[in-house]
C-alpha cells in the first residue's frame, strides 16, 4: 500500500505515466494529435486504455489518420507536421520512437492505406485533386521524388478518403460536380503508378449525401472496408451536418446502386466529423462498425446493424485526455488494413 501510494504521488508530481501491458491483438485505436490510445474490442462502458503511445520520441504533433499493415504495424499520417508518416510495431507504447519514418513533399495528410506489399498510399489536401502519394515498401527519410498517381475519372474533383480492398485495389472517395459523392476503385493491384479505373460508385440511387461544399478539408466523407467480406462502409454527411449516416454497400458495388443498409437517426448517437484527417469509421473482421466521437468515445454497431439503431457497445475512456474526435482504426485477427 505504501509503495503504491508513493508511486502515485511521484506520478502526479512529475507527470510520470506508468508502463502498461500492450493491447490484445484485437483492439481499436484513436489518433489524438499528440498521442494514440488503444482499447480492447470487448471493452464496453467506462474503460482505461490498454495501450498509449505518446511523448517526444514518437514525433507526434498531429497524429490523426491511422492504418494497419498486414503485420499489424501502425502507419500514422500526420496533419500539418511537414508531411510525416511514422511506422510503429504492434506493441509500441509510452514514448517509443517509430521503427521508421518518411516525409513527403506535401502537407496536410488526411488519409492513409497500406496494401499487402506494405506500400503506403497517402492523400494530401494541399491540392484539390490530390496529390495521392505512393511510398514504396521500406521507404524512409525525405522522399524528394515519391510516386504519385491521378484518378483517371475526370468527374472526381476533390479527394478525401482512402481504403485498400483485399485484392490490393485502392478505393478513393471524394466529390464531383455540385458536391456529389463519388467512390472510385483503382486497379493498384496491377499498377501502382498508372492504375486503371475499375469501377465508380455514384448517383442518386446510392443515397450518398452531397457534402463537398467545403472541399477536402470538410471531412464529410470517410470510407472503410470490412476486411473479411469487402463490404464498403461510407460515413457521409451534408455540408451543414444536419443529415448524418453510414451507408453500407455490397462488395464491388458499382454504378448508381443503393446501399444494402443505412445506419442513421438519433438513436445511433453518431455526430458530425472531426478535424481533417480524423477518419470517422473503421470495421473489424467480424463486421462490427466502430465510430469515433469526441471525448475519446467510440460507438460500436453489431454486424448487420441497420436503421435508427442504438450501438451495441459504447467505449468511453475514463481517463483524462484530449476532447477532440480522433481518427480511428481497428486491428483484428491480422486482417484489418
Amino acid at each position: 500500500m505504501k509503495l503504491a501510494l508513493y508511486v502515485a504521488i511521484i506520478s502526479a508530481l512529475f507527470g510520470v505515466r506508468l508502463a502498461q501491458a500492450a493491447c490484445p491483438d484485437d483492439a481499436v485505436f484513436i489518433g489524438l494529435n499528440d498521442q494514440i490510445r488503444g482499447y480492447s474490442l470487448r471493452a464496453n462502458g467506462a474503460t482505461k486504455p490498454c495501450q498509449v503511445l505518446e511523448g517526444p520520441p514518437t514525433t507526434f504533433g498531429t497524429a490523426r489518420a491511422i492504418a494497419f499493415s498486414k503485420n499489424d504495424f501502425f502507419h500514422v499520417a500526420q496533419f500539418l507536421t511537414n508531411g510525416t508518416v511514422d511506422i510503429f510495431p504492434p506493441k509500441a507504447e509510452d514514448n517509443a520512437a517509430p521503427s521508421r519514418s518518411f516525409t513527403l513533399p506535401g502537407n496536410d495528410l488526411v488519409s492513409i492505406a497500406v496494401d499487402s506489399h506494405l506500400n503506403d498510399f497517402i492523400l494530401s489536401i494541399r491540392a484539390e485533386a490530390g496529390p495521392l502519394f505512393v511510398a514504396p515498401v521500406d521507404s524512409t527519410g525525405l522522399l524528394l521524388h515519391p510516386i504519385f498517381i491521378s484518378d483517371p475519372n475526370p468527374s472526381l474533383g476533390v479527394n478525401v478518403s482512402l481504403a485498400v480492398d483485399n485484392e490490393d485495389n485502392l478505393l478513393l472517395a471524394g466529390y464531383g460536380d455540385r458536391g456529389a459523392a463519388i467512390i472510385d476503385t483503382l486497379g493498384t493491384a496491377r499498377s501502382i503508378t498508372s492504375p486503371a479505373l475499375l469501377r465508380s460508385l455514384t448517383g442518386s440511387n446510392t443515397g450518398l449525401l452531397a457534402g463537398g461544399g467545403s472541399g477536402a478539408a470538410s471531412n464529410n466523407l470517410t470510407i472503410a472496408l470490412d476486411p473479411r467480406t469487402n463490404e464498403l462502409f461510407v460515413y457521409n454527411t451534408t455540408t451543414d451536418h444536419t443529415q448524418i449516416q453510414v451507408s453500407v454497400f455490397a462488395a464491388g458495388a458499382s454504378g448508381n446502386v443503393p446501399p444494402v443498409r443505412t445506419i442513421s437517426g438519433p438513436a445511433t448517437g453518431i455526430t458530425g466529423p472531426g478535424f481533417p484527417g480524423a477518419n470517422k469509421i473503421s470495421v473489424s473482421s467480424d463486421g462490427r462498425l466502430f465510430v469515433a466521437e469526441p471525448n475519446r468515445r467510440i460507438l460500436v454497431f453489431a454486424p448487420g446493424a441497420t436503421g435508427n439503431v442504438a450501438p451495441s457497445q459504447v467505449i468511453e475512456d475514463s481517463t483524462p485526455g484530449p476532447a477532440d474526435q480522433g481518427g480511428i482504426a481497428v486491428r483484428s485477427s491480422g486482417l484489418c488494413r
